[in-house]
C-alpha cells in the first residue's frame, strides 16, 4: 500500500488519547475577572518561536518568547526548558536588560508586559501606549545603561519610556508618519546611549537626543538593525531589497557585499563581529559575514532534522528559516525558528548553520503517558520528552527517537520505567525511563495505535494505520519479535482490551467500523459502524459489554454506544458532533465518561452517555487556533479527577474539572 503523506497521517494520529487525573497536583491558575480559569498551560510548547534572548552575564541562561505559548526559559544552555507561568500571551519582541538581566520586557498581542524577577511574574506596563488591532508592538529596545529607559517601535511611530514601563509618551517628532508607517527596528548606540536609530517602512532614522527629534539618514525600508559594539558608526540595515552598511554612522550607505538584492530574514551579530541573515525564501542556505557585514559568503544547510531524519529543507513556500540569536560565548552555535511542511519550532546549529537539531521545545503533543514518577509527551517530529514534576519542567527522552513522530505511549505497569511508542517507522522501546530508545519491530510501519496486556505486560498489540502492510501484529516477549494478528490489509486507528478478559480485544479501522476478537487476535469479526472511521474506543471497566465508540465524522452523530459487546450500536449517543479525537471512561465512576472532538472541545456525560455537557479550551485561549486534541485518563479516588491535554498547537494543558462550569452540549 502507498504511504501517505504525513499531514495525512498526523490527522489520523490525533486521535491518541489522554486524560489524565490528579495525584495531589498543585494549580497555578489565570484568574478573568467573570470566573477562575480551570485550566492550566504546562507546556512544551508546540510553536513558532518569536523571539530568543541570553542572559548576557549568564550565557547558559536563555529565554525564548513564542507566537501562542507564552515565554520559556532555559537555564543550562537551552538543554531543558521551563515554561513561565503568567506569560500565557502571545510573546513576541522580547528584551533582556544588559545592566539587570532579571528585566525583562515582552510585547504579549495586547500590550507590553514586563518581568523583574527573570521572568517568574509579569505584569502590563501600558499606560500612554495607544496600541490595537492595528498598532502593535515590533521592537522593543532597553537603554544599555539604564534599564529605566525602553523603546518602544509600533504601527504608528515610536515610544519612550523613563520609569520602567509605568508609563509611555509618543515620540515621534521628524519621523514621517502615515497609516503604513510601522517601526520594525530600534538599536541605541551601546557607548552613547542618546543616538538611537529607527527602522521603517520609509527609511531608516537617527536621533542624537535620546528619541526626542529624529532624522532621516535612508530612504531604504529597513526592518533589522545591528551597531558594531567595537565601533558604533558602523552600522548594518536589512531591507527588503538586501542588507546595507553604513561606516560613517549612517551618513552614506551601500549594499553589502556577496549578498543578493532581495528580502532576507534576521539579522544577528556575534560579540566577535561575525554575523548572520537567512534567505526569506529558501531555508537551504544561509549568509555569514566575518567581517562585521562588509562582505558576505553562503553557508549551504546540509541538513534541517525537524520532521523526519529525511527531510531536508529546498525551499518554496512555507519554508523559512528565521535566524533568533547566537550564542555570545560560541558564535558558530545558532538558534533559530523554523516553519517547515507546515510544523514549526526551535533549532540549533553548532557548526553555523550548517546542520539543524530541535532545540528543546518539542512541536505537537500526540500522545500521553504517566508512570508514578514522570510523564511524558511524545511528539510530532521531537521524539519524546519528559517531565518528572508533572508538567513544570521538561527534557528531551529521545536518545533513538528524534524526528520520529510518537502516536502512543505505553508503559509496563510492572516495571514502569520500560516504555514502548509507535511511531511512523515501527515500535521502539526503552529499558530506562525513556533516556535510550531502540527500535524493536515493524520498521517502515506507520505504527498508530498500541496496547500492552496489564496481566501479562511481555503481550503487546499493535495497529499498523500506514504502510506496506497494515493490520494487527502481536508480541509476546516485550516486542522483541512480532507476528501478524490479523486484519491484514486493514488500516488500525486505535486497540482496546477488555480489562477483565484480556484475550478479548477491539480494533478500531479506518472506514471499515469495529472489529472484534475473543481468542487474542486469532480471528476477528466486524461487529459495527461499517463504512464508518473508528478512531477512539473505551470498554466500561465493570461491565465489559458496554463501549463507546469515536468516528471522524464531522456533520452527524459521531459517539456511539454499545451494551452488547459491540453486537449492536445505538446510532446516536447524546447527539455529539465534530469528529471524536478520544473517548475515556473514569473507572472510579463508570457511568462518568469523557470525550474529545475536533472542535476543541471536552465533553463530559456524568449518565452514561444519555446526556453531554461541553468545555472549549478556547474560552481562556481565543488566539489558538481550533485544533484536534489528544487525551489519556488514569484518576485518584481521594483527588477530584484533572484532565491533561496535548494539542496540536499549544503543547500539553491542564483542566481542573472541579473548577469547570460546564455547559449543555447543543
Amino acid at each position: 500500500m502507498a504511504r501517505l503523506s504525513r499531514t495525512t497521517r498526523l490527522i489520523v494520529a490525533l486521535g491518541a488519547l489522554a486524560l489524565l487525573g490528579a495525584l495531589g497536583l498543585g494549580f497555578t491558575l489565570l484568574r478573568p475577572a467573570e470566573e477562575e480559569n480551570p485550566w492550566e498551560f504546562l507546556g512544551p510548547a508546540n510553536d513558532d518561536v518569536t523571539s530568543l534572548v541570553f542572559d548576557p552575564t549568564t550565557p547558559t541562561t536563555l529565554y525564548a518568547a513564542t507566537q501562542f505559548g507564552g515565554v520559556y526559559k532555559s537555564e543550562d544552555g537551552g538543554t531543558t526548558w521551563r515554561y513561565l507561568r503568567g506569560s500565557g500571551f502571545r510573546g513576541d519582541s522580547l528584551a533582556i536588560a544588559s545592566t539587570t538581566p532579571t528585566t525583562l520586557y515582552v510585547y504579549g498581542g495586547r500590550g507590553v508586559y514586563k518581568s523583574a524577577d527573570g521572568g517568574e511574574t509579569w505584569r502590563a506596563v501600558n499606560r500612554g501606549l495607544e496600541l490595537g488591532e492595528r498598532n502593535w508592538v515590533s521592537a522593543l529596545s532597553i537603554d544599555p545603561t539604564n534599564p529605566r529607559v525602553v523603546f518602544a517601535g509600533t504601527g504608528t511611530g515610536v515610544y519612550k519610556s523613563e520609569n520602567g514601563g509605568e508609563t509611555w509618551r509618543a515620540v515621534n517628532r521628524g519621523l514621517e508618519l502615515g497609516e503604513m508607517n510601522s517601526v520594525s527596528a530600534l538599536s541605541i548606540d551601546p557607548t552613547n546611549p542618546r543616538v538611537v536609530f529607527a527602522g521603517t517602512d520609509t527609511g531608516v532614522y537617527k536621533s542624537t537626543d535620546g528619541g526626542e527629534t529624529w532624522g532621516r539618514i535612508s530612504t531604504w525600508r529597513a526592518n533589522a538593525l545591528s551597531i558594531d559594539p567595537a565601533n558604533p558608526q558602523v552600522i548594518v540595515a536589512r531591507t527588503d531589497k538586501g542588507v546595507i552598511r553604513s561606516a560613517d554612522g549612517g551618513e552614506t550607505w551601500r549594499a553589502a557585499d556577496g549578498l543578493p538584492a532581495k528580502k532576507m530574514s534576521s539579522l544577528l551579530r556575534a560579540p566577535t563581529g561575525v554575523m548572520y541573515v537567512s534567505d526569506w525564501e529558501d531555508c537551504s542556505h544561509l549568509y555569514r559575514s566575518a567581517d562585521g557585514g562588509a562582505t558576505w559568503s553562503r553557508v549551504d544547510i546540509i541538513e534541517i532534522l525537524l520532521a523526519s531524519p529525511l527531510d531536508r529543507c529546498s525551499g518554496g513556500a512555507g519554508r523559512t528559516l528565521r535566524l533568533l540569536a547566537v550564542d555570545p560565548n560560541a558564535p558558530a552555535t545558532l538558534y533559530a525558528s523554523v516553519s517547515f511542511s507546515g510544523l514549526s519550532g526551535l533549532l540549533r546549529s553548532s557548526d553555523g548553520g550548517v546542520s539543524w537539531r530541535p532545540a528543546g521545545l518539542p512541536r505537537s503533543v500526540l500522545s500521553l503517558a504517566l508512570t508514578p514518577s514522570s510523564l511524558y509527551a511524545g511528539t510530532i517530529g521531537g521524539g519524546v520528552c519528559r517531565s518528572d514534576d508533572r508538567g513544570l519542567t521538561w527534557r528531551a527522552a529521545s536518545d533513538g527517537l528524534t524526528g520520529f513522530d510518537i502516536f502512543a505511549l505505553a508503559v509496563d505497569p510492572t516495571t514502569p520505567t520500560t516504555l514502548y511508542a509507535s511511531t511512523d517507522n515501527g515500535v521502539h522501546k526503552s529499558d530506562d525511563g525513556g533516556l535510550t530508545w531502540r527500535a524493536v519491530g515493524l520498521p517502515g510501519q506507520s505504527v498508530g495505535a498500541l496496547a500492552v496486556i496489564p496481566t501479562t505486560p511481555t503481550t503487546l498489540y499493535a495497529g499498523v494505520s500506514y504502510g506496506d502492510e497494515p493490520g494487527v501484529y502481536k508480541s509476546v516477549d516485550g516486542g522483541e519479535t512480532w507476528r501478524a494478528a490479523g486484519l491484514l490489509g486493514q488500516q488500525i486507528l486505535t486497540l482496546a482490551v477488555d480489562p477483565t478478559t484480556p484475550t478479548t480485544l477491539y480494533a478500531g479501522v479506518r472506514e471499515g467500523g469495529v472489529h472484534r476478537s475473543d481468542d487474542g487476535g486469532e480471528t476477528w469479526r466486524a461487529v459495527g459502524l461499517p463504512g464508518r472511521s473508528v478512531r477512539a474506543l473505551a470498554i466500561h471497566p465493570v461491565e465489559p459489554a458496554i463501549l463507546y465508540a469515536g468516528t471522524d465524522d464531522r456533520g452527524e452523530d459521531a459517539l456511539f454506544r454499545s451494551v452488547d459487546g459491540g453486537a449492536t450500536w445505538s446510532e446516536s449517543v447524546g447527539t455529539v458532533y465534530g469528529g471524536i479525537t478520544a473517548v475515556v471512561i473514569d473507572p472510579n465512576a463508570p457511568e462518568t465518561v469523557y470525550a474529545a472532538n475536533e472542535n476543541g472541545e471536552i465533553l463530559r456525560s456524568t449518565d452514561g452517555g444519555a446526556t453531554w455537557s461541553y468545555y472549549p479550551i478556547w474560552s481562556y485561549y481565543p488566539i489558538l487556533p481550533a485544533t484536534p486534541l489528544s487525551l489519556l485518563l488514569v484518576t485518584d479516588p481521594a483527588q477530584p479527577p484533572t484532565i491533561y491535554v496535548g494539542t496540536l498547537i499549544s503543547g500539553v494543558q491542564r483542566l481542573a474539572i472541579d473548577k469547570v462550569r460546564w455547559a449543555p452540549y447543543p
